[in-house]
């Protein structure tokens, strides 16, 4: 892994620690994720950067799905909490969407998370995107902790 791949992991990691929004499981499986993005140059993950100052201000992390013609999930979205507020994350998932659609002239975009209180925010931030809540299932994580799942279909205009 080339010296800025590993300034733009760190930095991305930085940022995940800073929201106070993962675990330190789910940070553990983030640079999982940063690293085979690093090392493959793209080709199961794809990572875009939101730079504030010529720093990392904020990252998406998604791919297409497995055997899916356009579907695609969407991984990881953190935005610097300083830099919070301001339209990042909605600018990075447009940049998603984009994307996205024009591999295939449409696309499912697809987002797991927790149910818990604490993400209550998370979602609200999904739905504010035009995601809907297409499933959940009560305790998958543990006793508590649902997997609630997001969808949005998209097609070029």
């Amino acid at each position: 892994m080339s010296s800025y791949a590993k300034d733009l992991v760190a930095q991305c990691i930085d940022i995940a620690h800073r929201t106070n929004a993962f675990s330190e499981a789910e940070i553990d499986v983030l640079e999982e994720v940063l690293r085979d993005w690093a090392v493959s140059k793209g080709k199961e993950y794809r990572l875009r950067l939101f730079f504030d100052d010529q720093k990392v201000g904020g990252f998406v992390i998604f791919g297409m799905t497995p055997m899916t013609k356009y579907a695609w999930d969407v991984y990881w979205i953190a935005v610097d909490p300083e830099l919070q507020g301001k339209g990042i994350g909605k600018s990075l998932m447009a940049q998603v969407e984009r994307e996205a659609v024009g591999q295939a002239g449409q696309a499912i975009l697809r987002i797991e998370t927790s149910g818990k209180s604490t993400y209550t925010r998370q979602r609200s931030f999904y739905k504010s995107c035009g995601f809907e809540e297409k499933g959940r299932i009560e305790d998958f994580y543990q006793l508590g902790d649902d997997l609630v799942i997001y969808a949005k279909k998209i097609s070029r205009a």
